[in-house]
């Protein structure tokens, strides 16, 4: 593991941590390998938002598929926060300096999708192999997470992919949570977490957006 890693494994992630909702997502999906040198100055500062209108750009490079998370999160704030229509949100405050909301990852190293080749990392950060890469994440980057979050205090968090509920738990040390809607969603009321499937249309349709909101919005004052 060398120093560049170190960057990678401290940032916090996107948007204003002051925001109200923060969304929680395993990686991301993007290729850490692309734009390298300048994907590790950005991420030297700890935490970024946005500009507006990037996340459209990104849309328009990488196809809607890419992108259909955001338009989950900017479904979710309008819902909660019902100053003007999501997808107006998502083009022009969504995790930027204007937005009301925070998105971390889990883990720091960005890849394409499940089948991509973690070797070139392996080699970039001197990992013997991907269980290391993990527990190492786990380690020391799940407890700069949890600090994080804890100083920040938002009104409620949203967690989303459930396949992965023990990281979450063991991130945000988390108790007992309360299934719903036969266990797709997790509720831990203490904490004010809930985690939900992977933010894709076919895993979070409308009806569970709108089950995910009115759970949510006792919480939030």
């Amino acid at each position: 593991m060398n120093n560049d890693f170190e960057i990678l494994n401290d940032f916090k992630g996107f948007g204003i941590p002051n925001g109200k909702i923060w969304f929680v997502g395993l990686e991301e999906a993007a290729d850490f390998k692309n734009n390298y040198e300048e994907i590790l100055k950005e991420y030297a500062k700890g935490y970024f938002p946005f500009k507006a209108g990037s996340i459209e750009e990104d849309a328009k490079s990488n196809g809607n598929h890419y992108t259909q998370i955001y338009s989950i999160m900017a479904k979710i704030i309008t819902g909660l926060f019902p100053t003007t229509d999501w997808r107006t949100y998502r083009r022009e405050s969504l995790l930027t300096k204007n937005g009301n909301e925070f998105q971390m990852n889990l883990y720091p190293l960005g890849e394409k999708n499940l089948k991509t080749s973690f070797v070139d990392y392996e080699k970039m950060f001197g990992f013997k192999n991907k269980p290391e890469y993990l527990d190492i994440v786990k380690k020391k980057r799940f407890p700069i997470l949890f600090e994080f979050w804890k100083q920040h205090a938002p009104e409620f968090t949203i967690c989303f992919g459930i396949g992965n509920i023990d990281d979450f738990k063991k991130a945000f040390h988390l108790g007992t949570g309360k299934p719903l809607m036969n266990a797709e969603l997790v509720l831990f009321e203490k904490e004010r977490v809930i985690i939900t499937p992977f933010f894709g249309n076919q895993n979070m349709g409308q009806n569970k957006i709108d089950e995910t909101l009115k759970i949510i919005k006792p919480f939030i004052h």
